[in-house]
């Protein structure tokens, strides 16, 4: 089944003149009801000390602290409220996988093939690799076996993959990821979101080549089951799983293909989609005179009772040769909005009447890709330095509130997925865990038990 083309193209411009304005799709109402205004906040430094002996801690264990009592904490302390495990070492799981399909460990450039996405539900770990169309499935947890060696008694571990799928598009051909996500209401019925490329003939005479982007819907076996019409601009950035009902959340870093003028910026796009891809059930559009927004990532209902997404701001250009201070003031934020209407309503109300977005400018971070850990706690990797935060929002508070987890390091955080889904009905309520890419090697993470943000 393929998206319709007219649910997204032929978008009047916004016609918002002050900053921090957005518009969304329209409803069948005049200009003015289709404006909402993004409410935003900047949210001071609340600066810490870090440890002046960095050889006392290791690459994914400094604390900073989140308050403004500049505590110095201890390795010992990070132990006690949080676990980083390494998963796996980069280099043996990239070469483990390549030769289980028999390809090079080498891109088509010369370079080592990278993790370029990672999903993850509450038994498998769902990785792809640079320039590859498949996703690869790997064991949530290292794996071994007792064997004897030379007489003697020895733990071995076992391999760390469980296999593989390929993509493949009816009539379109191979699709090489670029983002995932995994939907696992049941083990029986996960499904795969991907975004990826495809390479496309467009000159037959000289067999010339390009890339074409489109969002598709994949089973476990592999069964190819929707996707959106093929673009030759990457229209889709950001995907995740509202486990509310099992939408989609998506971010559209632009909505039609940038044109030859390099002043003319392109709108962009918040939506949440049906499973299928058949129908939007809402959208915010972003783009004014004074500013482009560019969403690059979104998450599930977290910190808040908010989904939350990271976002790129830059001001528009007058028309004249950009300056050096229009250029160093492009900034990234997190945006929060509800995903449905919250329960307690007196009635049914449009998306109209409760969807408000807001902006949130936090000093101390800029925001990059970013993941529901659980339904109070957002994770953030820092775009700039690659170190992990987490953002919270306690009920009564005007205000979320970030933490800090890790300190920058030479090898930053290029990737990051939970397993969280909401809990329906009867069904069995797992620990949460994160995984995140560092490297190329994976690490797990989790928060302990007993600790509770402040």
């Amino acid at each position: 089944m393929q998206l319709q083309e007219q649910l997204y193209e032929g978008l009047p411009s916004n016609g918002a003149h002050s900053d921090d304005k957005v518009r969304r799709r329209p409803f069948g109402q005049n200009l003015r009801n289709r404006l909402n205004t993004i409410v935003s906040m900047y949210i001071p430094s609340q600066a810490s000390v870090e440890r002046k002996n960095d050889e006392s801690t290791c690459e994914h264990a400094e604390l900073l602290s989140a308050t403004d009592a500049k505590v110095d904490l201890a390795p010992k302390m990070f132990d006690e409220l949080y676990s980083i495990q390494l998963l796996y070492s980069g280099e043996d799981l990239v070469r483990s996988i390549v030769e289980g399909i028999g390809t090079p460990m080498s891109t088509s450039t010369g370079t080592t093939r990278k993790i370029t996405s990672i999903a993850a539900d509450d038994h498998t770990l769902y990785a792809c690799l640079e320039e590859l169309p498949y996703v690869f499935l790997l064991k949530a947890h290292l794996e071994s076996q007792v064997c004897e060696l030379d007489g003697t008694l020895r733990r071995r571990e076992l391999s760390p993959i469980k296999g593989y799928i390929q993509l493949h598009v009816p009539g379109i051909g191979d699709l090489v990821p670029q983002e995932l996500s995994v939907y696992s209401p049941t083990p029986e019925s996960t499904v795969m979101y991907i975004v990826g490329w495809v390479r496309i003939i467009v000159d037959p005479k000289n067999y010339t080549t390009e890339k074409r982007w489109l969002l598709a819907k994949f089973s476990l076996a592999g069964q190819h089951l929707a996707r959106t019409p093929v673009y030759s601009y990457q229209r889709y950035s950001g995907v995740a799983i509202d486990t509310h009902d099992g939408s989609l959340l998506l971010a559209f870093p632009q909505l039609k293909e940038q044109s030859t003028n390099s002043h003319d910026c392109t709108t962009a796009q918040l939506c949440k989609l049906t499973q299928g891809f058949e129908r939007r059930i809402f959208s915010v559009t972003m783009g004014n005179n004074v500013a482009t927004y560019r969403p690059d990532f979104v998450s599930q209902e977290s910190a808040g009772r908010f989904c939350w997404a990271s976002v790129q701001r830059t001001p528009r250009s007058d028309g004249t040769q950009a300056t050096n201070e229009q250029v160093t003031s492009t900034s990234r934020r997190l945006f929060s909005f509800p995903g449905r209407q919250l329960e307690g309503g007196e009635k049914k109300q449009s998306a109209r009447e409760w969807l408000q977005v807001m902006s949130w400018d936090f000093a101390d971070l800029t925001p990059g890709r970013i993941v529901a850990f659980d339904a109070d706690r957002l994770l953030v990797v820092d775009a700039n330095t690659g170190s992990l935060s987490y953002v919270t929002w306690q009920q009564g508070h005007d205000r979320p509130t970030l933490h800090r987890i890790t300190r920058p390091h030479s090898k930053p955080i290029s990737l990051i997925c939970s397993n969280y889904k909401v809990a329906h009905g009867e069904q069995e309520i797992v620990s949460n865990i994160a995984y995140f890419v560092s490297g190329s090697s994976i690490y797990s993470f989790s928060f302990r038990e007993d600790y509770v943000a402040e």
